[in-house]
């Protein structure tokens, strides 16, 4: 039972990371770079906290209520999905974005110098 518990934490946060749109440059000044944590996510000039994550059961899939601000004047709730996909990509919806870890965005790029 011990040994089945970092793997349970791990798959509990696989959304927890910096990501950016599929195949975009990487993710140092990308404005499609959208990081995700366990009280917040931060985007290009909007910042969100999260009110509540809700995992889906029999999903790799979690729903992110949010408050959000691009500055102090504007604030409004918002409602995301999350699904993790087999290439280790994230489907981004509602935006219907496929996000990619910056890890291996910046993986791709040293490759290819």
């Amino acid at each position: 039972m011990l040994l089945l518990a970092p793997e349970m934490a791990f798959a509990e946060e696989w959304w927890r990371d910096s990501f950016a749109t599929e195949g975009s440059s990487p993710c140092d000044n990308n404005d499609s770079r959208v990081t995700f944590t366990d009280k917040s996510v931060e985007m290009w000039e909007v910042w969100c906290t999260l009110d509540r994550v809700q995992k889906l059961r029999g999903l790799d899939a979690v729903i992110l209520d949010m408050t959000c601000s691009d500055d102090e004047q504007s604030v409004e709730k918002r409602r995301g999905l999350l699904l993790k996909l087999d290439d280790n990509k994230i489907l981004r919806y509602p935006e219907n974005q496929v996000l990619q870890r910056c890890s291996e965005l910046e993986a791709k790029t040293d490759l290819k110098l």
